[in-house]
């Protein structure tokens, strides 16, 4: 029995519907549905339509298809709809879809979308459309276009007016350490001063972080990779951290495991990348703990690992960590310090070089992240040759 069912209903899916059943669903659609004759003149006008445009369907029943478009669209209109039907064949599939205005009873023009059919009814031509307002998503799409534009002027905002006396206080602050032993200036001055040269190092670096996420979400952050040896790179990325790590109580230092191939990639986004990571670790490491970078070499590249003893990330926060503006809680429920943009900026350095990153990570059990570069073109084609051989 359940077999037959099944036969009567496939069946019954294969008989013609009568013209009754598609006349109430087009009548319904929230979408306005218009068909006219030959001559464009209205002969079908949907709830939808009356609803859209302003018009009952007697209003506009036998009046030309110009009345319901803007006056300066008008004069084209009728021979783009005859072009269609010739250079279309039946129908405009949906992926053809072009954006049209609509003129309302009130006079208002709004945005829309429109799909046509050309049919044959009776020996008739007859031009189908279905038509959607698409006012609403304008606005909102109006509104986000206004929000990313005053968002790129505050960005140029932060990286001029803001920027400039950051770089202003790290160079005076760093002039006066230099000469710091030859003008013997008290040690807690020395001290003071370079607590000042570091918060001007950190508003600098949130600076370009603020920036490269703008860059990050239009799709233009680049990379300008060449061939690099890694020790330099992790080296110099390493000494510019030290400082921090020494006013942190953690011990900061890279282990590199011979032999290591040449590398393909940016050296200031490299040390921006580590900058961050190593930044990272030593933040959330508590005095008494270590930082350490590995560097080993791969069949395609490096491996490097950047390894801490701090306070961990719970389960449930580490699916979500690269997640822009993200902010991981402690151990105690408070929120880090930081904006959250540093790993899903490392993210994006890595994966613009062609690499991978990945983060592991328990409660009270420290933290890895491991991200890799890829081999130079040349060290490539050698490790290719070798391996033919």
């Amino acid at each position: 029995m359940r077999d037959a069912s099944h036969a009567v209903s496939r069946a019954a899916m294969h008989r013609p519907l009568p013209s009754e059943l598609f006349s109430g669903f087009l009548a319904i659609s929230a979408d306005a549905v218009i068909a006219v004759d030959e001559e464009q003149r209205i002969i079908f006008f949907n709830e939808g339509a009356e609803r859209i445009f302003g018009y009952s369907a007697d209003e506009v029943g036998g009046q030309a298809l110009a009345v319901l478009l803007p006056e300066r669209f008008r004069p084209a209109h009728r021979g783009h709809v005859h072009g269609f039907g010739a250079a279309h064949g039946r129908a405009r599939l949906m992926g053809e879809r072009q954006e049209i205005s609509g003129l309302r009873k009130n006079g208002e023009e709004f945005p829309a979308e429109a799909s046509i059919q050309h049919l044959t009814v009776d020996g008739r031509t007859v031009y189908a459309a279905v038509l959607r307002d698409v006012s609403a998503r304008q606005r909102a799409e109006d509104a986000l276009h206004q929000a990313i534009r005053a968002r790129d002027d505050m960005m140029g905002i932060v990286s001029h007016d803001l920027r400039n006396p950051a770089s202003a206080v790290k160079m005076l602050a760093g002039s006066i350490l230099a000469e710091s032993e030859a003008r013997n200036l008290p040690p807690d001055l020395t001290e003071r001063v370079e607590v000042m040269r570091q918060a001007a190092m950190q508003i600098d670096s949130l600076i370009q972080d603020l920036l490269d996420v703008t860059r990050l979400e239009a799709g233009r952050l680049s990379v300008s990779p060449r061939d690099a040896e890694p020790r330099p790179l992790v080296d110099a990325a390493l000494n510019a951290m030290r400082t921090l790590a020494e006013s942190s109580g953690v011990a900061l230092a890279a282990r590199f495991h011979d032999p290591l191939p040449t590398v393909y990639a940016d050296p200031d986004r490299v040390t921006q990348l580590l900058s961050n990571l190593v930044g990272n670790a030593l933040k959330f490491t508590p005095a008494g703990g270590r930082v350490d970078v590995d560097v080993r070499g791969q069949a395609d590249g490096v491996l490097v690992s950047v390894i801490d003893t701090g306070e961990g990330i719970a389960a449930d926060q580490l699916p979500h960590v690269f997640d822009r503006f993200y902010q991981v809680s402690g151990s105690r429920g408070t929120t880090r310090h930081g904006a959250g943009l540093g790993l899903p900026i490392a993210r994006a350095i890595v994966e613009a070089h062609g690499g991978t990153i990945a983060i592991e990570s328990a409660a009270g059990k420290g933290t890895t992240v491991r991200f890799t570069l890829p081999a130079s073109r040349a060290t490539s084609e050698l490790a290719e040759g070798r391996s033919v051989g």
